[in-house]
C-alpha cells in the first residue's frame, strides 16, 4: 500500500496543488485546509508523514507539530510556511519539525498573467 501523507495547508490553491503532485506519484493523502480537521483526520489514521503550514486559521502549526510529535515520536514532519525568519525556523524545529521549507515568495514584478 502507499505511504500516507497528511497535507495541512489553509491556502487551497496551494494545498491543490500539493495533493495534485502527491496524486501524480502516486501516494495516499489526507488534505486538511485547519488544524481542527487536521487533528481528525490524524487521528483517524496516523500517517507516514505530514506536510505542515505553520500559519493556520485557528491554530499555530508549530502548536499542531507539537501534537503530532507526542503522538508520534518517530512520524516525519515538514513545516512548509512562508516564515522564514531564524526565529521561526528555530522554533519549529523546537516543536518537533524534521525540516522546515519555506515557500518562495512570488515575485509580481516578473509575472505576466
Amino acid at each position: 500500500m502507499a505511504s500516507l501523507i497528511l497535507v495541512v495547508e489553509d491556502d487551497p490553491a496551494m494545498l491543490a496543488g500539493l495533493c495534485d503532485n502527491l496524486d501524480i506519484e502516486g501516494y495516499r493523502f489526507h488534505a486538511a485546509g485547519d488544524g481542527k480537521t487536521a487533528r481528525a483526520l490524524f487521528e483517524s489514521e496516523i500517517p507516514d508523514l505530514v506536510i505542515l503550514d505553520r500559519m493556520l486559521p485557528d491554530v499555530d502549526g508549530a502548536a499542531l507539530c507539537r501534537e503530532f510529535r507526542r503522538k508520534s515520536e518517530s512520524l516525519p514532519i515538514i513545516m512548509l510556511t512562508a516564515r522564514g525568519e531564524e526565529m521561526d525556523r528555530v522554533l519549529g524545529f523546537e516543536m518537533g519539525a524534521d525540516d522546515y521549507v519555506v515557500k518562495p515568495s512570488v515575485s509580481w514584478s516578473c509575472w505576466r498573467g
